[in-house]
């Protein structure tokens, strides 16, 4: 139980709780393990409960018609996501996938619904919405200032830590979707990074230029 409030208190989306409310919420989540690769819940398939990933990495993607995937978000831990379903929503807009062994904590929406009913539970709610909200913002903004290489160095920075040696797992095309770019325009960065000598990509080894990060910006 310490454990499951802990981690609910780490996320931006209940650190406002009150005491009271964080432990009602904790005694209502369910624990729920992931193999990689293994899928938690589909896009279009009906649900009712929202998740905050405690470990791991999780992709949501969306599939078009034809069958192309568009990754929308890579989740890393100390993220709620799939909360569509606590306001209105029965059908989950998109797939989630595990990209590492995983766990997360699963919230029916019911049970969310309950808390909302004390005071506490829900002014520390509202007060999250309202940071999301600024986080979103703040997304846009990131989007239109930087260039496409600018947002490949943040990406990497923020899920990965600066460092020089990287293991990337995920596909080049997801980190383009997640970047806010195509394929292709990706595609044509790595290449110019490789001949400017900064990168280094074979397989899933991502090597960069000794000394990148204390000459760069980021």
């Amino acid at each position: 139980m310490k454990d499951i409030m802990h981690a609910l208190k780490e996320s931006d989306l209940f650190k406002d709780l009150d005491e009271t409310s964080l432990k009602e919420l904790a005694e209502l989540c369910r624990i729920h393990e992931l193999k990689t690769k293994e899928v938690l819940f589909h896009e279009g398939f009906e649900g009712s409960h929202s998740y905050y990933l405690t470990k791991g990495a999780l992709r949501l993607f969306k599939t078009s018609f034809e069958g192309e995937e568009t990754t929308i978000k890579i989740i890393h831990p100390g993220e709620f996501f799939a909360e569509v379903v606590l306001f209105g929503s029965t059908t989950y807009p998109v797939t989630a996938i595990a990209v590492a062994d995983s766990e997360v904590l699963a919230l029916h929406r019911d049970s969310f619904l309950h808390m909302l009913e004390s005071p506490g539970g829900r002014n520390g709610f509202i007060a999250s919405l309202f940071r999301k909200l600024r986080f979103l913002s703040d997304r846009i903004h990131y989007l239109t200032a930087h260039d496409v290489e600018d947002r490949f160095f943040h990406f990497l920075s923020d899920n990965y830590g600066k460092q020089y040696h990287y293991t990337i797992t995920i596909p080049k095309k997801d980190i383009a979707s997640a970047i806010g770019t195509i394929p292709e325009t990706f595609s044509r960065l790595i290449l110019r990074l490789t001949k400017r000598g900064i990168i280094a990509w074979k397989e899933n080894t991502l090597i960069l230029k000794e000394g990148f990060w204390d000459e760069s910006d980021f």
